[in-house]
């Protein structure tokens, strides 16, 4: 056989390196990239911490107080002899206190397990309600007494009446414990009126005329 010429050759060699090629191409293992210092997913990598940094942590949710939506509280004024009461109704609140002498009318919010309640002569009652009670301080002018009043039922509780009496405007308030204790002050006019404190229920007797006390669902909407 004779040797080939130099085209022969060429041709020859081209065909031998296309055949490389092919099996190459066809015998290669796909190509990884490889992080030799950060394994795939480590929470190390690079890439993780970018999406940790990316993403705040959740901050921890403040958990609210419970408040109750319907509520009466009444009790003793610890150290001054009144009595304390409280209601609640859908965050509105109001407060009463007296001692057959003074009185203090307020007002406020029930949120968070707790009332905040303002009046007249800068009168103020701040109390926590928790475990059935009201537990809290009273402050009148410049003297403060602390107080706990336990949840009642009625007849016990807060009571008020508004009424017009032979041209007077009167305003009475009441208190009454479960334990029979009971306290409350007539005003016609200005001035303090000798009125009996009803028997729960009834209606109170101010110069002759009948007034008929109101609960707290009944005033507290215009109170």
């Amino acid at each position: 056989m004779k040797g080939l010429g130099p085209v022969s050759t060429l041709v020859a060699g081209a065909a031998i390196t296309a055949v490389l090629g092919v099996l190459s191409v066809t015998t290669s293992p796909p190509t990884q990239t490889v992080n030799a210092r950060y394994p795939q997913g480590s929470p190390e990598s690079p890439a993780a911490r970018a999406t940790s940094e990316a993403t705040p942590a959740p901050q921890a949710s403040r958990t609210a107080r419970p408040t109750p939506a319907k509520a009466d509280y009444a009790g003793r004024v610890t150290g001054n002899g009144g009595l304390i009461a409280i209601s609640v109704r859908d965050g509105k609140a109001v407060g009463y206190f007296c001692d057959g002498r003074t009185e203090a009318w307020l007002k406020g919010r029930a949120a968070d397990g707790k009332v905040t309640l303002s009046g007249h002569g800068n009168a103020s009652i701040v109390a926590r309600l928790a475990g059935g009670k009201a537990t809290g301080s009273l402050e009148l002018g410049k003297k403060e007494w602390d107080f706990t009043a336990p949840t009642v039922k009625k007849p016990s509780g807060l009571y008020r009446a508004t009424a017009v009496v032979r041209g007077a405007r009167v305003r009475a308030g009441w208190i009454y414990l479960d334990d029979g204790t009971r306290v409350g002050l007539t005003l016609v006019g200005d001035r303090v009126a000798d009125v009996a404190i009803p028997e729960p229920g009834a209606n109170a007797v101010v110069d002759g005329v009948e007034i008929d006390p109101q609960d707290v669902d009944e005033f507290i909407g215009g109170f």
